[in-house]
């Protein structure tokens, strides 16, 4: 059941009315896992099996590692949490990419190896984003960041919570399961920030990351052929726009739903567009992952570490892995390469400056250029993503060359949704936090006037059925 999905707002009105209501008879946490167990068995109910069994021994391991004190015994148990979700997430979703993989780099040395394949496992949704937030779990009581809960229950909520179950945001257990032991309250500034995300969160999905899906992006991309390289340049800004408001359209949506039952969840995006280079793109694309990948891949691999070769090897690794938890094909590892390798450029320039004694303070032209550049590289590792194969993504970047510059197939709308998205993401903070506050002002009438208006002019410009980008990881 996809968050745009108007089952979702009926399912989701039912939990907010019956959460509330049980609220002060010490029942809501399971009645909230009820209800998160439910939701995920909309879309298969066998894999709820698999969710508590994985919860379940993480639970166990974490109960095991507040109690001992023997660093062997600790390395074994953090070992079997490692072991169980990777391996579950490795079985799923790898294992047919490297077992194809390694019967063909065979094949090139002369021997010959059927792959075998488990094709017809059917890979569980959202595993990537429970696997991730149930071992970070582990591996912040492992290092005594945070004390293990004795509240079973508590623990298996966190995990299945629903509006994070799908899509993330990979919420820490630090920030999540303290508030499950508080006293519920939803003020009326909570209620109405929470219905603002949610239509926000709707409008980015459906008015521009679906349309312009539908009517521009994935036609170019799968006949590039068919189109010239200006109409092939708008498809990969449209694609930039279309990953961006698909996914952070859901997070608003899922962080708006939290909020309604009177949990704060962090945030996912922070109009990464606007980085002036691509470490602070990273610092507002997707941040509960980067920051996941930051704490638990580069830190284990030992960050900067005696010498500074260590911080080029480690970012590398870390977005490798980055890429392949996107999903189980090369084009993935070589987005996630690209970005290690100019985050390791990133940084390699920065340290260079310093050294030259130039003044960090960057100016407007300094930053203009920043942008520009950061923007585009993020765009052209767009393409590799986004490509079903490396040959489709040389394709489509050979479209850009041809210097073609037909325009039959940008129409007015398109071009106005494409301007609008991104004039709107460029927009001066302060601008967007006044929206907030006349939001806030406008009473609740007016309010509703508003969200009734937008739900109208979502349900005509809809078309066909609506897919979601990060359901596939």
């Amino acid at each position: 059941m996809l968050f745009t999905n108007g089952n979702y707002f009926v399912f989701l009105a039912a939990v907010f009315f019956a959460y509330w209501l049980l609220a002060r008879r010490r029942v809501p946490i399971l009645f909230l896992l009820v209800a998160s167990y439910y939701f995920y068995a909309l879309w298969n109910p066998k894999f709820l099996v698999l969710i508590f069994l994985l919860s379940t021994i993480d639970f166990l391991v974490a109960v095991g590692l507040g109690g001992n004190r023997s660093r062997m015994v600790r390395k074994l148990l953090v070992t079997v949490s490692v072991m169980t979700d990777v391996g579950v997430l490795f079985v799923f979703k790898y294992f047919d990419f490297f077992s194809n993989s390694f019967a063909e780099l065979l094949s090139k040395t002369g021997w010959h190896l059927s792959a075998y394949s488990l094709g017809t496992l059917i890979l569980p949704l959202g595993l990537s984003f429970i696997t991730f937030r149930s071992l970070s779990y582990v591996v912040d009581v492992y290092r005594g960041q945070i004390r293990p809960t004795a509240r079973y229950f508590d623990y298996l909520t966190y995990v299945a919570f629903f509006p994070t179950v799908i899509a993330g945001p990979i919420v820490r257990a630090g920030d999540l399961l303290p508030q499950f032991r508080t006293r519920p309250a939803l003020t009326s500034e909570q209620g109405t920030r929470a219905m603002f995300l949610i239509m926000i969160g709707l409008v980015k999905k459906i008015a521009i990351a679906d349309f312009l899906g539908y009517n521009l992006v994935d036609r170019v991309f799968d006949q590039p052929q068919l189109y010239s390289s200006l109409e092939t340049l708008a498809a990969i800004y449209g694609y930039a726009l279309q990953i961006y408001c698909d996914f952070s359209g859901y997070s608003d949506i899922a962080i708006g739903s939290a909020l309604l039952l009177g949990f704060k969840l962090p945030l996912n995006f922070d109009s990464p567009y606007r980085a002036r280079d691509l470490r602070d793109f990273w610092r507002r694309w997707h941040i509960s992952l980067s920051t996941w990948l930051f704490d638990y891949v580069y830190v284990s691999l030992g960050g900067l570490r005696k010498r500074r070769f260590n911080l080029y090897r480690n970012l590398i690794l870390t977005f490798l892995v980055g890429g392949l938890w996107h999903g189980a094909a090369w084009t993935f590892v070589i987005w996630g390469g690209l970005h290690g390798l100019g985050l390791s450029a990133n940084h390699w320039w920065a340290q260079l400056r310093k050294r030259s004694g130039v003044i960090a303070r960057r100016g407007r032209w300094s930053n203009i250029i920043g942008v520009f550049l950061t923007f585009h590289f993020v765009c052209l590792t767009w393409v590799v993503f986004r490509a079903q194969s490396l040959a489709h993504a040389r394709q489509v970047l050979g479209r850009l060359g041809a210097m073609q510059f037909g325009h039959g197939n940008l129409s007015a709308p398109i071009l106005l949704v494409l301007a609008v998205a991104y004039l709107s993401h460029w927009t001066p903070k302060r601008l967007t936090e006044r929206l907030d506050i006349t939001w806030a002002w406008l009473p609740a009438p007016a309010q509703a006037v508003v969200i009734l208006s937008v739900a109208l002019g979502l349900y005509y410009v809809a078309g066909a059925e609506a897919q979601f980008i990060y359901g596939n990881f």
